[in-house]
């Protein structure tokens, strides 16, 4: 059978009429021992399991600071409406004050002028 490479004898990349049958082929099998394999897989493997555990820290860290700067955040929003609300009733009072005075100085100027000797 043709082929475009081959591993000991084993045709991998196979064309022709049988190319697409549906037949499996073998698997090529690693040159390089076990012995020199599976350190480099288990560094590998440790490599990307210890970047997944920084990164799933990170994101715990990140999720609880939202959630805190979410918390300060509606804190201040309800201390700024509750100002508000203060003020907007500070202004009224301060209008109602403002009424009274000038009631007071209309009642003043109205006993003054009966008060006072017509001339």
């Amino acid at each position: 059978m043709p082929g475009f490479g081959s591993l000991r004898g084993q045709s991998f990349f196979a064309f022709g009429a049988d190319a697409m049958d549906g037949a499996t082929l073998d698997r090529p099998t690693f040159q390089t021992p076990a012995r020199i394999l599976i350190p480099k897989l288990v560094a590998s493997r440790e490599g990307w399991k210890c970047k997944a555990g920084e990164r799933k820290r990170r994101l715990k860290a990140a999720q609880i600071r939202i959630r805190d700067l979410e918390a300060s955040r509606e804190r201040w929003h309800e201390r700024a409406q509750a100002a508000e609300g203060e003020a907007c009733e500070l202004r009224q009072q301060l209008e109602q004050a403002h009424q009274a005075v000038a009631e007071a100085d209309r009642l003043r100027n109205d006993l003054e002028k009966k008060s006072l000797p017509a001339r």
